[in-house]
């Protein structure tokens, strides 16, 4: 047994990150059908368990973490999760939202255990995860061009990346919008989650790029961004526009003048107001496209201000919803009676309650509030990491997804998270990428910064670039760890 657990916690951590990040995009399923749907980065996850709980037991920094309202707020969501299969009609429709949950927790503290013990963790990660990011937006537009190639995928290996029950229902009882020509999922069977996949990628890959510097990052995030424009998704064209502004305009908000912010909220709230008059009005098929999917959600959403009023505090539990649905759904003429809520409020409620309920919105809650806090430090980075959580809210509003995004999107949303709680370092040696958005924070420091008198001594060079004693290498020289 010691030599097991010297075995299983032997394992360096930036392995497991580099395990979990490169599953993240394929999500290969190799159970066959009529099994159950478990991906490889969910087996890899709880694979990876006693090694993160035993390389990271001792770390201060791990926890402090777990220490964090933030943390105990999604404790407490897992907790309430498995609490509610005692009042639940289908327990086994719970086990999915728990072992994702648990296995966010995971690979939150497996990245941020990681980070502590690897300075350079960002720059190992992002040729395990933005290759294949670009790679899913390709396909995207791939399928959207040809849609025979799309179908021929649907109908072949599908399964082995979206898992194979899945796929199979696809085509049976469990139709996705996928099948719309008009749509494209890439390795995803909805196109509005593959929009959401490949837009908060998108963010997170300029977050990533703000400390690193790597012009590949910036590739990846247009790149993804234009992706999202083939999958169809109403909601992901609109917010591949506004939350990258609203990240810039975040981050040179503390650098305008107060009477030119002023004119902008003006500006922008009036805009808003058009953009929604616009929307309600316009006889164009987006406008009517967009009007149809408020109305069908509308609907779905009625069902659940029937059932608040007779399970309000237990909410229906796991599976309530799909059994009390069907009759809804058959009574006011809804065409697929196994819709999901499509709110993750709702859902949260149906499933677990008002306990819940009130843990969900707690957890949306302190993730705005770290991102405010973090804004003086690194504001760039916090800047578009605030606007990939952001994108998770808003769209987990009108689809079918939880706190964390969805599954593909775990390992990203856990690495902005832990630099978040732990500040980020920057790449030393690159000095070739300068910052472009601000001269304020650029790497290199300014002659007159290291000389500030005339002269050839080197007694005004800071201690970051010279330093005297055992082992001085001299001014300019590159210092290695």
């Amino acid at each position: 047994m010691n030599r097991l657990l010297a075995v299983v916690g032997g394992l360096p951590l930036r392995v497991g990150v580099l395990v979990v990040f490169a599953l993240a995009v394929p999500q290969i399923y190799p159970l066959p059908s009529g099994t159950i749907d478990i991906p490889l980065s969910t087996i890899a996850a709880v694979l990876l368990a006693p090694t993160v709980a035993i390389r990271t037991w001792g770390n201060p920094g791990v926890r402090r973490l777990l220490r964090t309202a933030l943390m105990y707020s999604v404790f407490g969501l897992l907790a309430i999760r498995f609490l509610a299969i005692f009042w639940s009609p289908d327990v086994g429709s719970g086990r999915l939202p728990m072992v994702l949950l648990a296995q966010f927790i995971i690979t939150l503290v497996l990245v941020y255990g990681a980070a502590g013990e690897e300075p350079g963790l960002l720059w190992q990660v992002q040729f395990a995860y933005w290759p294949l990011v670009m790679l899913e937006a390709l396909l995207v537009v791939l399928f959207r061009v040809f849609p025979g190639v799309e179908d021929g995928y649907l109908h072949s290996i599908a399964g082995v990346f979206a898992g194979q029950n899945t796929v199979e229902g696809l085509f049976d009882v469990n139709r996705n919008n996928v099948l719309d020509p008009t749509k494209s999922g890439g390795v995803f069977v909805n196109a509005n989650v593959a929009g959401l996949f490949l837009g908060v990628s998108a963010m997170a890959a300029f977050a990533v790029w703000s400390i690193t510097r790597r012009r590949f990052l910036l590739v990846a995030g247009f790149v993804a961004l234009t992706g999202i424009w083939f999958t169809g998704s109403k909601s992901g064209r609109m917010f591949s526009i506004v939350l990258p502004l609203a990240a810039l305009a975040a981050y040179f908000w503390p650098k305008l003048r107060p009477a030119l912010r002023r004119y902008l909220l003006i500006g922008a709230g009036a805009a808003s107001v058009a953009a929604v008059v616009l929307l309600a009005v316009s006889g164009g098929a987006f406008a009517a496209a967009v009007r149809v999917a408020v109305g069908e959600r509308t609907e779905i959403w009625g069902f659940a201000a029937e059932a608040f009023a007779d399970h309000p505090v237990l909410g229906l539990g796991w599976g309530g919803w799909q059994e009390g649905f069907a009759s809804y759904a058959a009574e006011n003429g809804i065409y697929n009676p196994n819709f999901p809520p499509h709110n993750i409020l709702l859902a949260a409620w149906a499933s677990t309650g008002l306990i819940g309920l009130a843990l969900t919105v707690l957890i949306f809650w302190l993730l705005l509030r770290l991102v405010v806090k973090s804004f003086g430090r690194d504001p760039l980075f916090v800047a578009w990491a605030g606007a990939a959580f952001v994108w998770v809210m808003v769209q987990a509003m009108g689809e079918n997804t939880d706190v964390f995004g969805e599954i593909h999107l775990i390992p990203a949303l856990a690495l902005l998270l832990c630099f978040l709680f732990h500040p980020l370092r920057q790449e030393p040696g690159r000095v070739e990428d300068a910052d472009i958005w601000s001269r304020e924070t650029s790497i290199v420091p300014a002659v007159r910064d290291v000389h500030p008198e005339p002269g050839a001594g080197d007694e005004h060079v800071p201690p970051a670039v010279h330093r005297t004693g055992r082992g001085h290498q001299g001014p300019g020289q590159p210092r290695h760890p």
